[in-house]
């Protein structure tokens, strides 16, 4: 066998020392912020969370190594001393430089942890807003700069001296039959920058490992950190002048939009823009002598689409069992999501956000009054959110906790919980997720639960429980043509994804209605958007496009035959919470996007479907509402604006 050439040892033993310094910054994280008593009863986590750590060490170290590496491959490719030479010279300053660097990095990440009780995130950033006087300024008066000066050129000059040992050695000219040691070092490069041999690439979901937050926080390493900081500031979102928003949507002035809204009730006084938009979008509940507040739950179902139910038929059952429980109750059909991405849909559920991806950025870190959990808060609610999925996905976990939900309830505690939960690349299975929903029904609290639930098993790449026999679908159902999707296998999926989760939810309300939680506990069903890709909208009426059903079942003491009546409204997810408030949120203040579906003395022309690419509306009445709409759209915006900008100036005192 061919000798391994020098240049990858040498290669390797760098990537040896970047390894190694990642292990002891980790070490001196556990050291400093662990303390071991969170370790009991987690032991069957330890090897995840070493192994994890391991792949995000893995990567950075490869992504430190590919420059030097095709250098050095370059070279022997055409082996010549004067070139070798050149490129052991460079990768001694290189690797001197980098790992510097890296140590460097981690030092600040543990300084940002100690402050902040998290690793560097976009927030950083924020510290550079000064200017570099300033920034200066306050690096000088704030931390001990001589100190960790020496300390750093300390590190830089025993780092040079370990790389110029590994390179110590003169290069002896690389054979040509010795280069076959470069395919497994370069596919072994490859799987390190990809961080997995699966079918996802290592990404922040690897950094959960269990059900506790400072466990989960020692897997990543500050260079992955910054990197995921580096890619949320630059997809962030930008605040825009107030004339600039209401001109997008189609006013001259905030008095205009105000007036359209509010219909001449509010106004700007004193000059005061803030209260003045305060006035025209929060409303306070009405109060309800109520002896048991009931216990809310939300389920928003991934990709629940509407349209599929219209496949039913013979030889093709959409329903799974729901029939009986929509027809027992209320069954809204022409209801649309407002926004048509899972992330999108939690933001706008739970903060009423108008920007964009605002989990990835600084603003999830502050509590935002128009968080939906406040006002549940405010009268007397414990408030939670749970999923099979993996809650560090969009910073799920960490933006929720900021605003005020108490609970996140995750893949890791489901399975902690039940050893017989299974899962897929996405979460753990809608059954598991149901099951945990039960059983959290069914504990003695204190205090009344809301709860959001997310599902996530109808969701691409479509893997479903070994145990899984649904009943088969007619060949000819394939083939109608309100699919766009020509690939009966592909198509199957899609269909299976769809009929497991509502045999699963079937199964769910079955147990449910059985149990004690039934009589006090609402349930809003709806799901976060509509199925993609499958459907051909030029046979399919576009109104389906984004419509996603909302089935609400309400406790007995709760019911009125009246509302039965009103499910032929238009509606969207903005109406979910105007119609929960009468019942759980008397006296209360919240953000009142949408309509009361329920309320029996409004006109039903009145209600619209609202998706950010399509109103719906009685004709009639359409124009007048998307101008309506856009006055909402536009002051809310300007006030997220203001509201965004305020935070802005107090984090920076």
């Amino acid at each position: 066998m061919a000798p391994i050439p020098t240049a990858l040892k040498r290669l390797a033993e760098h990537a040896l020392v970047i390894i190694f310094i990642l292990a002891v910054l980790r070490a001196t994280f556990v050291l400093f912020f662990v303390q071991w008593q969170i370790f009991d009863g987690q032991q069957s986590v330890l090897s995840r969370m070493v192994f994890n750590a391991l792949r995000f060490d893995l990567q950075v170290t490869a992504y430190a190594v590919a420059l030097p590496s095709l250098l050095s491959l370059a070279v022997s490719a055409r082996p010549m001393r004067q070139w070798e030479v050149a490129v052991a010279r460079f990768r001694k300053w290189y690797f001197a430089v980098v790992e510097t660097l890296v140590v460097a990095l981690g030092c600040v990440d543990l300084g940002f942890y100690a402050n902040f009780q998290s690793h560097i995130n976009i927030v950083f950033f924020d510290f550079f807003n000064e200017g570099p006087i300033g920034l200066l300024q306050t690096v000088w008066e704030e931390y001990h700069c001589l100190w960790y000066g020496f300390a750093l050129v300390v590190t830089a000059w025993l780092l040079f001296v370990v790389a110029q040992r590994i390179e110590r050695c003169p290069m002896p000219v690389s054979r040509r039959w010795q280069q076959a040691w470069w395919i497994p070092f370069l596919l072994a490069l490859a799987v390190c920058m990809r961080g997995s041999v699966w079918r996802f690439p290592l990404q922040i979901e690897d950094t959960f490992v269990s059900d506790n937050k400072t466990i989960n926080d020692i897997v990543p390493n500050a260079p992955y950190m910054l990197k995921k900081a580096l890619k949320e500031k630059r997809d962030a979102f930008k605040l825009r002048s107030a004339s600039d928003v209401l001109a997008q949507y189609g006013f001259i002035s905030l008095g205009q939009a105000l007036e359209i809204y509010t219909k001449g009730a509010v106004s700007v006084e004193c000059g005061d823009t803030m209260a003045a938009l305060r006035r025209a979008l929060f409303v306070r509940a009405p109060r309800k002598a109520m002896l048991l507040k009931p216990n809310v739950v939300i389920i928003y179902g991934e990709s629940w689409s509407n349209y599929l139910f219209e496949l039913d038929g013979p030889g093709c059952d959409m329903y799974m069992g729901l029939r009986k429980h929509f027809d027992a109750d209320l069954l809204f059909r022409r209801f649309q999501s407002v926004q048509n991405g899972t992330i999108a849909s939690i933001e706008n559920l739970t903060v009423a956000t108008p920007f964009p991806r605002f989990f990835a950025s600084k603003y999830r870190l502050a509590q935002l009054p128009t968080s939906l959990a406040l006002p549940f808060k405010s009268c007397g609610y414990d408030t939670e959110f749970m999923s099979g999925m993996d809650m560090a996905w969009e910073n799920s976990a960490e933006a929720l906790a900021c605003q005020g939900f108490d609970r996140i309830y995750d893949k890791f505690h489901i399975l902690r919980d039940d050893p017989r939960a299974r899962y897929n690349s996405v979460g753990v299975y809608d059954e598991h997720l149901f099951d945990a929903l039960l059983r959290q029904m069914g504990e003695k609290r204190a205090k009344p639960i809301m709860t959001v639930v997310m599902t996530t098993t109808n969701h691409p790449p479509f893997e479903f429980p070994e145990h899984l026999c649904l009943p088969p679908i007619a060949a000819d159902t394939y083939k109608k043509s309100c699919f766009a999707e020509r690939d009966h296998k592909v198509l199957g999926k899609y269909l299976t994804g769809f009929r497991y989760y509502n045999r699963a939810l079937a199964r769910f309300l079955d147990r449910f209605k059985a149990s004690k939680a039934a009589g006090n506990t609402i349930l809003v069903i709806t799901g976060d958007h509509n199925v993609r890709s499958i459907l051909n909208y030029e046979v399919v009426d576009r109104r389906w496009q984004y419509s996603v059903p909302l089935y609400i079942y309400l406790p007995p003491a709760l019911r009125r035959a009246a509302y039965g009546r009103l499910t032929d409204r238009w509606g969207s997810h903005d109406d979910i919470l105007p119609t929960l408030a009468p019942f759980a949120l008397g006296g209360a203040e919240y953000m009142r996007m949408g309509n009361n579906l329920l309320d029996t003395t409004a006109a039903d022309h009145s209600y619209y479907s609202y998706n950010v690419e399509r109103l719906l509306a009685e004709n009639a009445c359409v124009e007048q509402l998307r101008r309506h709409v856009n006055a909402r759209n536009a002051l809310r915006e300007v006030y997220f604006q203001l509201l965004l900008r305020q935070w802005d100036r107090r984090a920076a005192k």
